[in-house]
């Protein structure tokens, strides 16, 4: 690496470091403020589990952004200026965390695309990956930067919908409550798929890690990661078809109301089925020959 592009990478690093710390909270503080006035009613009344789980979580993945700032500002940018073999993969899985995060927290599982409210921590997701695609591409060249871009792409987008679905995978253990809603086989699915989520997101950050390397491993946990994906995605879509799940967002909901005649979500509506695919598609780039023979040696 030259050091011109080498200084522009720790550049970049240093500035999103400084907006996780000092900006990022502000942003995510306000959202989800928004969020509990607007499910509280007006902040007057206890908060539910549900509502309690997604501000626990929110406030968690802020948590999770400062420490990756932190782990940018302090090692990153000098692994980037001392050209350092670590500092490019532990930049990428450090910015990965404001894409695959902010994702759900800006939306609170379509809260925000109920009420029409553009949520502050959304400047996270687009920074994040604008970040993290431009680390990819003062990296590498030619080939060598498509076969990371792609994997690495696609290993993010799994983590969205990993990351979204681990939390909502949650209300099948919340929604427990009467006998009869626990041997409900369409909340019990989301008590089967949840910890599956969890399992995928980790899969996904070590999987960018060691893709970054071009390691043999990044290519076996990204493959353990899609396929999982498919498996524990799919499954819900078939057994709770909910119109919740749909991506005609706002066209399925009453304004600040429950779910009205939005019917049950198609393959092509369906967040859980979007989530499954994600993870077939995955798998497909893996085994292409061209993605393949950069991290398997020929024996």
């Amino acid at each position: 690496m030259n050091e011109v592009a080498r200084k522009i990478q720790a550049l970049i690093v240093a500035g999103v470091g400084l907006f996780l710390i000092f900006i990022n909270p502000g942003l995510v503080t306000a959202n989800t403020n928004m969020f509990l006035k607007g499910m509280t009613e007006g902040a007057t009344t206890p908060m539910n589990p549900v509502v309690s789980l997604r501000s626990t979580v929110s406030f968690g993945w802020l948590g999770a952004t400062v420490f990756a700032g932190v782990i940018l500002l302090v090692a990153v940018v000098y692994g980037f200026l001392k050209n350092k073999t670590w500092a490019f993969p532990t930049a990428l899985v450090s910015l990965a965390i404001l894409p695959i995060g902010s994702f759900y927290v800006s939306s609170f599982a379509g809260y925000m695309v109920r009420k029409k409210v553009f949520a502050p921590s959304f400047y996270a997701f687009v920074i994040g990956l604008v970040a993290f695609w431009a680390i990819i591409l003062l990296e590498k060249k030619g080939k060598e930067m498509w076969a990371l871009f792609a994997p690495l792409t696609f290993l993010g987008m799994v983590g969205v919908q990993a990351f979204a679905f681990s939390e909502h995978g949650l209300r099948g253990y919340y929604q427990g409550g009467k006998t009869e809603a626990i041997l409900d086989p369409s909340i019990g699915i989301l008590r089967l798929s949840q910890p599956i989520m969890v399992m995928v997101l980790i899969s996904v950050f070590i999987s960018i890690y060691y893709v970054a390397k071009n390691s043999e491993k990044g290519w076996w946990t990204s493959l353990v990661a899609g396929t999982a994906m498919a498996v524990a995605a799919y499954s819900v879509h078939f057994a709770r078809p909910k119109a919740s799940f749909s991506l005609e967002g706002a066209d399925a909901f009453a304004p600040g109301a429950a779910v009205v005649g939005a019917g049950t979500p198609s393959i092509f509506t369906s967040v859980y089925f979007l989530g499954g695919t994600l993870g077939v598609l995955l798998v497909i780039i893996l085994l292409i020959p061209f993605f393949k023979n950069q991290f398997l040696s020929e024996e």
